[in-house]
């Protein structure tokens, strides 16, 4: 992972981070924000409304026995209570439909910068805490653009909206009302830095959570087969029992916090404004309605205070979730036109030149390596695991730079190529085999639909995976990864992927060793016209896939140590020959006489 995204990633919440994210969606989707809004406005007018009816009917209506004025404003009390219930439906459809349509656009756009980053970022990451930050995380921003922001300002509104008609009938007892509630909102305040640390560790222990139960999901059959369901259940319980006591430590703040809010703004509130105004309406100075008024506002701002503390909770934790989301987005992408944006020219040869790599500094993964593969050449990389071979590949393919030394490709630099053109003249050929979710068709033409389904009929007869090529069997659904197929139709499919799209660069890695014989049997003589004209490099431990390679590298500790035909390397190589006895048992095969080097 580079530098940059290793700091990109992981952050502590931030808000402007958080308004970074938010405010050019709600820039782009204002006309629905604004209505949903507007309708929270006539909502909250609406609530201010009514205690100044049954104070009309109380003060004026009753006193003077005025029957009819008395049903004039019962009509209108009924009539905002009703208006007021259709604009909070209208609300909520307006606001989920605004949260629908952002949080789509905001995974797609996510996804599709996922799409741009280093292969070497997703081998730091685990897929489970991906699947969290892009769907969960993404789902609780979808409520803050959906209703918490919105409900927010209109709690607000509707605070302001007290104080200023509760001003208007005595500005003594509003500032009695207004000051213990400001003493309360910055004790809450505090109360907050205090617990947002928490909000973060529980999105991470979700996270953890979530990525272990996708890797052992995906093991099952190795879970089962060696009977570690019981410790494997444990493993998890641990996980969730730390998330569960961070949740709990976290919810007992909360609600504790909110109960004793609950009691002082409903009970204590309300009992001393009774206290207060009690003398006031027995001296004359204040009416009864007036002591509604206070009642009616005092118990109707209990809620909108306590969904305000609520609301700032749940911002406080979308701001976490906008902060994961954001991290994601501040990725630094893969370079695809490279440095001089050079065209990706393959006219004659690849070549490493005094190549050193690690995947972590200093830990040396390849050591000083240099060859050549000659345009037209087959070229092949064997030894035992861990000495440097598939790395190389990843080399080739730009996956990642080289620290030391350089790769040219007709004398240009790798780095200086445009990527996504160089990539389209490799074909990939992996041991393990990535299907997608679809059909035989699609994943054999991954979703390109310039290539026709003649072609890639041809391209299944070429490598002899005749069972998939009727129209039933290439319209045949694939499970998760295949597994509805053979290991062996697997692989069958991924060569059929190389030849269809007629690469001039095959690169096989381990592409046979999990093929059962009678499969590799059925495909050698087909992979001659596979790589029939074209470059190939070849990474196996099987040797009967390497023995017609123009050259052949035995690799040992990121060393190149020996490099020859399959001959030549019998006669001057101990390790190559020990390893053609363990696999062939002495049997030489055919061999190229075709001198390489290195």
């Amino acid at each position: 992972m580079s530098e940059k995204n290793a700091k990109n990633i992981d952050k502590k919440p931030n808000f402007k981070i958080s308004l970074k994210l938010l405010i050019p969606y709600l820039l782009r989707e204002w006309k629905l924000f604004g209505l949903g809004l507007f309708a929270m406005l006539l909502v909250s007018v609406a609530k201010l409304i009514d205690p100044l009816i049954l104070a009309h009917v109380i003060d004026v209506s009753v006193p003077q026995a005025d029957t009819a004025d008395m049903l004039q404003y019962a009509f209108l009390f009924v009539g905002v209570v009703l208006l007021s219930g259709f604009l909070t439906w209208g609300q909520i459809v307006v606001l989920s439909r605004l949260g629908l349509r952002i949080i789509t656009e905001l995974k797609a756009k996510v996804f599709q910068h996922l799409m741009k980053v280093p292969v070497s970022f997703f081998d730091q990451r685990p897929v489970g805490d991906l699947i969290a930050r892009v769907e969960n995380d993404s789902e609780r921003i979808r409520v803050l653009f959906s209703d918490l922001s919105v409900r927010l300002i209109g709690n607000i509104l509707f605070f302001v909206g007290i104080v200023i008609v509760l001003s208007q009938r005595s500005a003594y007892m509003a500032w009695g009302f207004l000051i213990p509630i400001i003493v309360l909102s910055i004790a809450f305040g505090i109360f907050y830095r205090v617990v947002v640390r928490f909000y973060r560790r529980v999105r991470e222990k979700y996270s953890e959570v979530t990525s272990n139960l996708t890797e052992y999901i995906q093991g099952m059959p190795v879970v089962q087969v060696f009977d570690r369901q019981q410790k494997i259940v444990e493993h998890i319980d641990v996980a969730s029992g730390e998330k569960q006591k961070l949740e709990t430590m976290v919810g007992f703040l909360e609600y504790g916090v909110q109960g004793f809010f609950l009691f002082v703004v409903n009970t204590a509130l309300l009992g001393v404004v009774i206290l207060l105004l009690s003398p006031k309406i027995i001296d004359g100075t204040f009416t009864i309605g007036t002591l509604i008024i206070f009642t009616q506002y005092i118990m109707r701002i209990t809620w909108p205070l306590m969904q305000l503390l609520e609301n700032f909770m749940q911002m406080q934790r979308s701001f976490v979730s906008m902060t994961r989301i954001q991290e994601l987005l501040d990725l630094e992408v893969e370079e695809h036109h490279g440095r001089d944006n050079a065209i990706a020219s393959f006219e004659h040869k690849i070549e490493f030149k005094n190549v050193w790599f690690a995947y972590e500094a200093e830990k040396w993964v390849l050591r000083d390596v240099s060859f050549e593969l000659n345009k037209g050449a087959q070229l092949a990389f064997v030894g035992p695991s861990g000495s440097g071979k598939t790395t190389t590949i990843n080399l080739i393919c730009g996956f990642y730079a080289v620290q030391k030394g350089e790769i040219l490709i007709d004398g240009v630099n790798i780095n200086a190529v445009d990527m996504t053109k160089w990539r389209r003249k490799i074909g990939l050929i992996l041991q393990d085999i990535y299907l997608f979710p679809g059909n035989v068709l699609e994943n054999v033409r991954i979703y390109n639909d310039e290539i026709s389904e003649q072609e890639v009929k041809a391209a299944l007869d070429a490598v002899e995976a005749h069972k998939f090529t009727s129209a039933e069997q290439m319209n045949k659904e694939l499970s998760e990864r295949g597994k509805n197929i053979s290991q062996g139709e697997r692989q069958l499919l991924s060569f059929a992927r190389a030849v269809v799209y007629n690469p001039e660069l095959v690169i096989m890695d381990e592409a046979t060793s999990s093929i059962d014989t009678v499969t590799e049997a059925k495909i050698q003589h087909s992979m001659d016209k596979l790589l029939s004209g074209k470059t190939a490099l070849i990474v196996a431990h099987r040797l009967s896939s390497v023995l017609k390679a123009d050259c052949i590298h035995y690799m040992e500790e990121g060393r190149i140590v020996a490099s020859g035909t399959h001959s030549e390397l019998l006669s001057k190589s101990e390790a190559y020959r020990h390893l053609v006895e363990l696999q062939l048992l002495g049997s030489s095969g055919e061999t190229a006489n075709v001198k390489c080097k290195k």
